[in-house]
């Protein structure tokens, strides 16, 4: 009976010890954290895990993977790439290199001292489809971008194709933020009532 009895508590000590252990872990985890987001750091979005290298070249030796929903502190940033901004973070107890892509984030870049992304537009149809071009909204584009200071503005072109005879137009977004970088996105759009030349730009100006 006596055995039986230290047994059980051997175990409930062994339990709660474990969990104990955990409670703890994930506290100091939290403590963490929250200390990172007082100053730079870089929340992974990434759903493939990303290489930590020690050098800020896709030729560093890697030093393990980042997940995302990972946080982790920036200690600096190299912007020579025009493919990857690297990011030098620390990492377990050391530190390393990760990248991420110029015009595809993989990472929301957060307290940055200085804004080195560039925005993007996203949009998911191929034509935008409105009444008038008085109608324009941009609720159909999604923008990638680390910072809320940012405008888009447009411009809408009008050609004829010549092998159908038919107007066709087209939507030039531009996306600034307050860094001063921009980018461009252009999509076909589509009206049911046909513009007023003077609100339209012709095609040939493109570029």
């Amino acid at each position: 009976m006596k055995k039986a009895v230290v047994c059980i508590l051997l175990i409930c000590l062994i339990v709660g010890g474990i969990g104990g252990y955990f409670y703890f872990k994930e506290v100091k985890e939290k403590k963490r954290i929250e200390e990172i987001k007082k100053g730079w750091y870089v929340e992974i979005i990434y759903d493939t895990p990303i290489n930590v290298r020690d050098l800020p070249s896709t030729k560093g030796k890697e030093l393990g993977k980042v997940e995302k929903g990972e946080i982790y502190k920036v200690l600096d940033v190299n912007t020579d790439s025009s493919i990857y901004n690297w990011y030098k973070i620390e990492f377990e107890d050391t530190e390393g290199w990760i990248a991420s892509g110029t015009k595809i984030h993989w990472v929301n870049d957060v307290n940055n001292p200085n804004d080195i992304a560039v925005p993007v537009i996203k949009y998911y149809e191929d034509v935008y489809n409105v009444v008038s071009i008085d109608d324009i909204n941009y609720k159909h584009l999604e923008v990638v971008e680390d910072t809320d200071d940012y405008e888009i503005t447009h411009i809408v072109y009008h050609e004829v194709v010549p092998s159908e005879h038919k107007d066709q137009y087209w939507i030039l977004y531009t996306i600034t933020d307050g860094a001063g970088k921009s980018s461009s996105k252009l999509q076909k759009i589509e009206f049911e009532e046909r513009p007023d030349e003077s609100k339209v730009t012709d095609f040939s100006e493109y570029r």
